[in-house]
């Protein structure tokens, strides 16, 4: 019986294996895929969580050190909250804010990188906000405290503590750091704000795949990375930050493991399957398969007498003669070229016209590293795995008869570049026909990449910016690049086989060069600066690193040079000196500079047992000039006095600008005090000079104190402070004058001193108060109004003489706060006064130069009188004639202001100031009164007599009132009545007396002179 094993019987078996397969392999690569993703997800998780924990641990510490800053006194915030301090934490700046009762937070200090919307309060308290500032956004926290300012106040210290998120690559560095991630994308509304990402391949792409999706992305074979956006929890935080993740899992590898298992069970069921249907077909294929089995092993077993006996199949019958045909023909043919391309060391590809690989050899399975060779049976599926489109273009080429040599392909293997040059030929029959193609290449990597390197070295050597010079192992120059040209002047033609010391500039001596070569004997490298000569013969500096090369063997065979031209560098070094120890505006030595050099001199002085002296040098009234002239005139003047001063001393003496228009003086080698008297007093007399500025004609004086070593102080700190101290008492002394120091000075300013601290503890306790002292209508006897004085009483209850505080407040800067503190009794006692129905006038108060100029008058006086809801018109303001010539049309408008708000005008001491008629008719003024030094002697000095007449004549004109000062008996009242001035105050009335007596002293007045 014939069977004939026909191509359908065939086709229906391998397609049921195939689709039972097939849904094998489709069922298990959805289900280890679905692991994939679930493993890659958990590792997320666990790396954002490991981030985040590390985010809150660290806002957890700055959150912490900030409250322990907070409950610090005041006076340890400046160390404590330093920058240093700074660093250890998040914050990039701090803020503490003071509040008091009803007033606005005020920023006390801050510190680090502050703009100015970061300066703003939070709107709530313990909690992590984020803000945005010019900067970008910041992560701001904030507490408060309260504490007790004083006795019946409170106050409120407030501290803020931020950092910038955006761009802050420390602190994304950081939590990479901490997580282990590959990358940390830092999110905000769908910004970018900070990112940190790992250089390995891949990892950037799946960091902008994720942002982009704002979901996860998964490993794939080609890739292992994994990444995933999650919103950042913040603990005592608002929300709306995200991270995003970048990691790796050993999900890809567990997959292809899976995958193989998978395989391998589908194997095993076709196989099972295949047992089964061969087991059916066993019976009709036995016996002609035993037959075409026993020839085939008798052929492998090399039975040269064995023949194919026919079965009852006939396709194994036709196969059988094949085979015994071509085990002839191929025997010795076939063993030949299997082992010739086997042992090729050139990789070697061939395949039939229909794409079938017909040869592969090991050295294309080394090349691309191809685990199982089996895995290509077809051309394509090699250009699927390695894509190659001029490869692939070549191998069409030659299945079309056309041959192509030395075709250079490049290709990628596991981040490796490979370099390989192939000659793909067509294979033809004996018909000439084209039956394949055989491809064989060479791999050539180890050369490109010598080439590239040669290329990239000779690219860096003539395009760095430093210069180059190689020389042998004799020391004469073999080679330079184009920096040494550009930096030297020297060209390469010019120094070929010369040696470096053409260039020597000779300030080295012989051991500086013994030292530098015996580093390089002994280990191989030099580095340091070198002064050398250009081609122009121009001296420079230069930074030279200098490297011995040798060979395998350890033979010397050149040296290498590096060097950079420093001089920007050496100039810049020369600038910063400049800018820290001088002033920039008068190019003498500043305070840094003076300090060093005094304690040279000093030292110098006590070493030799020489005199010197210290001259402490002010200018009179020159913030006049400054304000009114502006600050362009008054740096003129500065420089001005600078170039006198300089002038008025000798060559070894020094003159220093120590802030503003104070200046010292250093005088050494001092023959006797004549000489110190001799430069003093030149000094006085040159700085006293006309000065010519843009059109004006300046007078400015200088007041000088003098100190002298040893006799007024053995170290700088006494004779600096003697010698101001001196300064002071020359200004007491009317300026434009030197005085040299006396232990009384010190005294007295020590007293001054002691004075403007009991001062301040009086303002602070509230113990300056308001008495007022009667104006009366002498022809009347009746009082028309009020002035109010300042009053002091001691810690033991004695009086204190305003002409003693008053003084100093101005100097110390408290006036303006004495001024403030009496205006606002002033409203409270005449809100009593109101409530009581007692008529008392008007309320004149004085406001000090400090408390006239100050921008918030206005508003201070405004609050008062709101606060107190009282009639304006009951308030006059005392302004010194001095006070309003300092800046007239300023004066003017703050006057016509008041004026406005319904206040009544008076200026005080009239007539002693320096005023215009043209500028006081122009005052809106409403009173004038008369200095109480025209009135002392008014009945007996006619000059006195004179002035009053005049002054009150000209207010009658002027239709304005007056009012004298000082009246203490009856003939400077009767004679002020003769000559019209009809408003006294003075002590032949009454005394000033606190506003709680004020009714009856009025009452007591009115009785006694009235009547």
């Amino acid at each position: 019986m014939k069977f004939r094993f026909t191509p359908v019987v065939l086709l229906f078996f391998l397609s049921a294996v195939l689709g039972v397969s097939g849904f094998l392999l489709s069922t298990s690569y959805k289900n280890a895929q679905d692991a994939l993703h679930f493993e890659q997800l958990d590792q997320i998780s666990r790396t954002h969580e490991l981030a985040q924990q590390f985010l809150n641990f660290r806002l957890t510490e700055a959150r912490r050190t900030l409250e322990t800053h907070a409950s610090f006194r005041e006076d340890e915030f400046g160390n404590l909250l330093s920058h240093n301090a700074l660093k250890k934490t998040l914050f990039d700046f701090v803020i503490r804010y003071e509040k008091s009762y009803n007033e606005d937070a005020k920023i006390v200090e801050e510190y680090g990188d502050i703009v100015v919307d970061a300066r703003n309060i939070l709107m709530k308290n313990d909690r992590w906000f984020i803000e945005k500032t010019s900067n970008g956004l910041a992560l701001s926290y904030q507490l408060e405290i309260t504490y007790d300012k004083s006795i019946n106040q409170q106050g409120t210290r407030i501290f803020k503590g931020g950092f910038y998120l955006t761009d802050n690559f420390p602190l994304i560095n950081a939590v990479r750091t901490a997580s282990r991630a590959f990358a940390h994308i830092l999110v905000y509304d769908n910004e970018k704000l900070v990112s940190s990402v790992s250089l390995e391949d891949g990892v950037e792409d799946v960091a902008q795949a994720s942002f982009k999706e704002f979901g996860p992305i998964f490993s794939t074979l080609d890739s292992p990375f994994s990444g995933d956006i999650k919103p950042i929890r913040i603990e005592k935080g608002n929300r709306g930050l995200f991270l995003l993740s970048v990691t790796t899992t050993q999900g890809a590898e567990n997959w292809k493991e899976t995958f193989k298992q998978t395989i391998v069970i589908g194997f095993v069921f076709v196989v099972i399957l295949t047992l089964l249907v061969t087991f059916v077909l066993r019976v009709l294929v036995h016996r002609s398969l035993k037959g075409l089995l026993e020839y085939a092993q008798g052929v492998c077993d090399g039975d040269e007498d064995i023949h194919y006996q026919a079965g009852s199949i006939i396709e194994f019958n036709e196969v059988g003669r094949v085979i015994e045909t071509m085990v002839d023909d191929m025997s010795e043919k076939g063993k030949y070229i299997s082992d010739m391309v086997e042992a090729a060391n050139s990789p070697i590809l061939a395949w039939d016209k229909d794409g079938n690989i017909t040869i592969i050899n090991k050295a294309i399975q080394t090349l691309f590293d191809i685990d199982n060779l089996d895995d290509f049976k077809n051309i394509t599926d090699f250009f699927d795995r390695f894509n190659d489109p001029m490869g692939k273009l070549a191998c069409e080429e030659a299945l079309r008869g056309k041959a192509t040599r030395s075709l250079e392909t490049k290709f990628n293997l596991y981040g490796s570049t490979r370099y390989v040059i192939w000659s793909v030929t067509p294979l033809r029959d004996m018909h000439n026909a084209v039956t394949g193609v055989i491809a064989q290449g060479q791999d050539v990597t180890q050369r490109r990449h010598a080439e590239g390197s040669l290329r990239l070295s000779s690219t860096v050597f003539e395009n760095t910016a430093e210069g180059i010079m190689i020389t042998d192992e004799k020391g004469n120059i073999i080679d330079v690049n184009t920096a040494f040209t550009d930096i030297t002047g020297y060209s390469r033609e010019d120094v070929m086989g010369q040696n470096p010391r053409i260039m020597k500039s000779g300030r080295h001596s012989q051991e500086f060069y013994e030292a530098m070569w015996g580093d390089l004997h002994n280990k191989g490298i030099w580095r340091g600066e070198i002064w050398d000569k250009r081609k122009s013969g121009e001296e420079y500096p230069k930074w030279v690193s200098i490297s011995a090369c040798k060979n395998d063997s350890g033979r010397l065979t050149h040296y290498v040079a590096v060097f950079s031209d420093i001089t920007d560098k050496k100039e810049d070094e020369h600038k910063l000196e400049q800018l820290a120890h001088f002033d920039h505006l008068t190019g003498l030595p500043n305070r840094v500079l003076f300090q060093d050099r005094l304690q040279t001199a000093l030292a110098r002085s006590r070493r030799d047992k020489e005199h010197m002296a210290i001259l402490f040098v002010d200018l009179d009234r020159f913030k006049q000039i400054n304000d009114s002239l502006g600050h362009r005139v008054g740096d003129l003047l500065l420089v001005e006095v600078s170039k006198r001063l300089l002038y008025s001393i000798r060559e070894i003496d020094t003159v220093a600008r120590l802030s503003g228009d104070e200046f010292t003086v250093i005088l050494t080698d001092i023959a006797s005090v004549d000489a110190v008297e001799l430069i003093a007093s030149r000094i006085v007399q040159s700085l006293g000079a006309p000065y010519f500025f843009e059109g004006h004609e300046l007078f400015v004086s200088a007041s000088v104190g003098i100190s002298l070593y040893p006799m007024d102080g053995e170290t700088t700190t006494d004779l600096l402070r003697n010698a101001d101290v001196a300064m002071y008492h020359a200004k007491e002394k009317g300026r434009n004058n030197y005085q040299f120091f006396d232990v009384r000075m010190n005294e007295h300013a020590q007293s001054q001193l002691s004075m403007a601290n009991k001062l301040r503890i009086a303002l602070n306790r509230n113990v300056i108060h308001p008495h007022y002292q009667l104006k009366v209508d002498i022809r009347t006897g009746k009082p028309i109004g009020l002035e109010a004085l300042a009053r002091w009483n001691d810690e033991n209850g004695k009086p204190v003489s305003p002409a003693k505080f008053i003084p100093i407040a101005e100097e110390h800067g408290l006036i303006a706060r004495v001024g403030s503190s009496i205006l606002q009794q002033v409203c409270v006692q005449i809100r009593m006064w109101q409530d009581m129905n007692f008529e008392f006038g008007s309320v004149a108060f004085n406001l000090s130069a400090q408390q006239f100029r100050d921008p918030n008058l206005l508003s201070d006086i405004r609050e008062a009188i709101e606060d107190n809801k009282i009639d304006p018109k009951h308030l006059e303001v005392e302004v010194t004639e001095n006070t309003m010539m300092d800046d007239v049309e300023d004066a003017i408008q703050i006057l016509s202001n008041l004026k406005d708000m319904g206040l009544k005008i008076s200026i005080d001491d009239f007539g002693t100031g320096y005023s215009s008629l043209s500028y006081l008719k122009r005052f809106p003024v409403d009173t004038l009164k008369i200095d109480r030094s025209f009135i002392n002697e008014l009945t007996l000095d006619s000059d006195d007599a004179a002035i009053v007449s005049a002054i009150v004549s000209m207010a009658q004109k002027l239709g304005v009132s007056i009012v004298a000062e000082g009246v203490e008996n009856i003939e400077q009242s009767q004679y002020l009545k003769e000559i019209g001035c009809y408003h006294v105050q003075g002590y032949l009335y009454a005394k000033p007396c606190a506003g709680g007596e004020l009714p009856l002293v009025w009452e007591h007045v009115i009785r006694e002179f009235a009547e």
